[in-house]
């Protein structure tokens, strides 16, 4: 019995895929292309200027597969904080896409539960809750602890 289920374990960590619905491990320059691809499927605000490459990482290592879907969801989580903060108190529907966009982080990939904690989770729902009640400190705070350089 032992055996076995030594067995299943490295059976069931074993993983050589590479392909989008796995989550081995990849070159740069499929997380690149995973990165562009994901910055053209979401909304952004208004005026953004978004890159046009993956910047910052090593592009010799390896990366898991989806890394770059979540560092494009990263960048679209910070641009609508941003966005809040910027409109909350000059322009009410602008602050309220803002505030809707971010509701739809609980259903993507990088919100998952293979990809993110519930800390994390309930962290962005507080600092929207907040947002809702007009108050940026939520925001600010994750803005200045997250992505801040």
């Amino acid at each position: 019995m032992l055996s076995l289920l030594v067995c299943l374990m490295f059976t069931g960590c074993s993983n050589s895929e590479t392909n989008s619905t796995s989550r081995g491990l990849t070159d740069f320059a499929h997380i690149e292309e995973e990165y562009l691809a994901t910055i053209d499927s979401l909304n952004w605000p208004d005026g953004i200027a978004l890159p046009d490459k993956l910047e910052d990482e090593d592009t010799g290592a390896s990366f898991q597969v989806g890394y770059g879907e979540t560092r494009a969801s990263y960048l679209w989580e910070y641009s609508w904080m941003k966005e809040w903060l910027d409109t909350y108190n000059t322009d009410p529907e602008r602050a309220e896409k803002a505030l809707e966009e971010l509701e739809k982080a609980f259903d993507m990939p990088y919100m998952g539960i293979d990809r993110c904690d519930d800390a994390t989770r309930n962290y962005l729902r507080e600092n929207i809750d907040k947002a809702k009640l007009g108050d940026p400190s939520g925001f600010t705070e994750s803005i200045r602890a997250n992505y801040a350089n």
